[in-house]
């Protein structure tokens, strides 16, 4: 028993003809009675009264028209269905801190309105934690810094990130143009963003040991929002991306960009190499982007 077979029967049952049931189906009135045919041998039981005008279903042929249409109606809408689904669906986003924290926000945000049933997860973690929920598809996708390590993963660069000084306001170190590392090292520094240990040191520390530059780290923290706060009360410098900054912070410390003194760091999305994004996957990257704030610098036109 085959889909030809049943169409072919629940048109006749439908019309009362083979010959309006084959017109319907573009077939030939030859293959549909040869469809009837089948499905009786298969059955074993007459489906259709012959000798009557129009043709009659036969008790046996019309309980096998009641199971067959609900059945037929189910596989004709599965291609709908499935597009449907694939619109909705499940997405699950992983983020490094510094992401998840403020540019992720608003695409978050953004997504789950605009796409209400999808259901949709959001992970944190530092980036080796991240990479590997990427790499074993616990996550369809991460927002993540970008690096030289990514060589197994697909990469989409979002936006370029530069790293800024944040300083209380009056600070002497505001006095003239910051040009030269050393005047960073000079003062009390706060590191943090998850960085600095004498293994893997942070950004700022690595930048300074290039050089053999003497620096004073007087806090270390996990929290950007720490820093800033202990930045804000005078307590030390700080160096962080400008993407963790919100646009009040100049209320409460200094910010001046280091583009010309420290490297640029790239922003963006990476999967699993060799994978295509799902429909839900897709749409959020789309999303993310226009919701990308405004004093960050996007990498598409």
């Amino acid at each position: 028993m085959d889909l030809r077979e049943l169409r072919s029967f629940c048109a006749v049952a439908q019309y009362g003809s083979i010959t309006k049931a084959a017109e319907r189906l573009l077939l030939r009135q030859p293959a549909v009675t040869l469809h009837i045919q089948e499905l009786e041998r298969e059955t074993g039981v007459t489906l259709l009264d012959r000798s009557k005008r129009p043709v009659q279903l036969t008790p046996a042929g019309i309980h096998l028209s009641e199971l067959a249409k609900p059945l037929l109606k189910q596989i004709d809408s599965l291609p709908t269905e499935t597009a449907a689904y694939a619109q909705q669906g499940k997405l699950t986003v992983a983020a490094t801190p510094e992401m998840s924290r403020n540019v992720l926000v608003d695409g978050i945000v953004s997504y789950s309105e605009s796409y209400p049933d999808t259901r949709l997860f959001v992970r944190g973690g530092p980036l080796p934690e991240v990479l590997r929920m990427v790499r074993d598809r616990e996550a369809d996708l991460a927002f993540v810094p970008i690096n030289e390590r990514f060589g197994d993963f697909n990469v989409e660069t979002l936006f370029t990130n530069e790293r800024v000084l944040v300083a209380p306001h009056g600070h002497p170190i505001l006095d003239q143009p910051i040009d030269r590392l050393e005047q960073i090292a000079a003062w009390p520094l706060i590191v943090g963003g998850g960085g600095g240990t004498r293994d893997n040191p942070s950004h700022i520390e690595g930048k300074f040991n290039q050089i053999g530059l003497d620096y004073n780290i007087v806090m270390r923290l996990d929290s950007f929002d720490a820093i800033k706060r202990y930045v804000s009360k005078g307590m030390g410098i700080s160096i962080m991306p400008r993407v963790v900054l919100e646009p009040d912070d100049e209320k409460n410390f200094s910010i001046v960009g280091l583009a010309h003194l420290l490297d640029i760091q790239r922003v963006g999305i990476i999967t699993v190499r060799d994978t295509t994004l799902s429909g839900p996957a897709q749409r959020f990257v789309e999303i993310l982007k226009k919701t990308i704030p405004p004093h960050i610098s996007p990498q598409w036109p």
